[in-house]
């Protein structure tokens, strides 16, 4: 039998406003949290890679065989960006993106959530 992926995909991107900086700027804890919230969603998880900035700021990368997640962060704006793209289905991530968003326990949040159809008929 041959896989198939999903027609669609979903994507979800958002900024998280209101977070403490030492937490932007720890990329030991984000990547585990970041691993933890896909692995809450049963994720399979192919590699992973983070940055520290200097003076600040962090970026992680997730590849999953579904595709990716990543954060990147604003320390001095107290802010963080993340975003996940996978090819699952519609509403895949938002478990993900509800996990991150609690742990965060961010001030506001900016959120896009766009199913993508990737087969052309």
């Amino acid at each position: 039998m041959t896989y198939k992926s999903s027609p669609v995909g979903n994507e979800i991107s958002c900024v998280m406003h209101g977070i403490n900086k030492e937490i932007l700027n720890d990329p030991e804890y984000l990547e585990r949290l970041l691993l933890d919230a896909l692995n809450s969603e049963k994720f399979n998880i192919l590699g992973k890679l983070s940055h520290k900035f200097n003076p600040h700021g962090v970026s992680v990368l997730i590849l999953l065989s579904e595709s990716h997640a990543s954060f990147h962060t604003y320390p001095e704006y107290n802010s963080l960006v993340f975003h996940i793209y996978t090819c699952r289905g519609p509403g895949d991530g938002r478990k993900t993106y509800e996990f991150i968003k609690e742990k965060l326990n961010p001030t506001s949040v900016d959120f896009r959530e766009k199913p993508i159809k990737v087969v052309i008929e």
